[in-house]
C-alpha cells in the first residue's frame, strides 16, 4: 500500500511536471517580443523631440513601430547592427518639486514635502542602436530595461557596452 501511494505521487508529480513544460511557448530567437510604451529620440534638423514607440523582435529585424500613427520608423537587420550602448542621465526633479511649492501656498505643509522632491534625481534610462547606416536613441523606464537588455543581447548577438555607471 505504502509502495503504491509513493508511486501515485511520482506519476502525479511527473504528470504535472511535464505538463507545465509543454504549456509554456518557446520563447527566443525564433519567436517574437514586443516592449510597449518606450520613448524614441526624434531630430529633424531644427529640433529634437520624443516619440513614443513600440519595439518589436522579429526572426531576423528589430522593428521601431510609432506607437500614435502606426507604422515601422526605423528598421534594423541583426546583422547590420554595430554597437548597442545603455547609459543613464541622473536630473533634479525641479519641476515637481516647485509644482509642490506652489501648492504649499495653498497648503503650507507641502513645503516639507516639496524641498526634499526638489532636491532629488530622477535617472532616465538610455539604449543607443548603432546600425550600418543608422541609429535609434531609445528612452527605456527602468521596469523594462531590466527585460528589454537581455532580450537586445538575445536577439542580436551583440552585447550591449554599459557607458558610465551600470545601474
Amino acid at each position: 500500500m505504502k509502495n503504491l501511494r509513493i508511486a501515485l505521487t511520482f506519476f502525479l508529480v511527473a504528470g504535472i511536471a511535464v505538463t507545465s513544460v509543454l504549456s509554456v511557448p518557446a520563447q527566443g530567437p525564433g519567436g517574437r517580443h514586443v516592449f510597449e510604451k518606450m520613448e524614441m529620440l526624434e531630430y529633424d534638423g531644427k529640433r529634437i523631440w520624443e516619440t513614443t514607440v513600440n519595439v518589436r523582435f522579429t526572426d531576423d529585424t528589430i522593428e521601431i513601430e510609432s506607437a500614435s500613427r502606426g507604422g515601422t520608423i526605423r528598421r534594423f537587420k541583426y546583422t547590420d547592427i554595430k554597437a548597442l550602448e545603455y547609459s543613464y542621465t541622473k536630473n533634479p526633479r525641479w519641476k515637481t518639486g516647485l509644482g509642490l511649492g506652489a501648492a504649499s501656498l495653498i497648503i503650507p505643509p507641502l513645503l516639507l514635502i516639496a524641498i526634499p522632491i526638489g532636491f532629488t534625481k530622477h535617472r532616465r534610462h538610455w539604449i543607443t542602436i548603432r546600425g550600418e547606416n543608422d541609429y535609434a536613441v531609445l528612452k527605456v523606464s527602468k521596469s523594462i530595461r531590466k527585460l528589454f537588455i537581455p532580450a537586445l543581447e538575445t536577439y542580436t548577438k551583440v552585447r550591449v557596452e554599459a557607458l558610465g555607471d551600470d545601474k
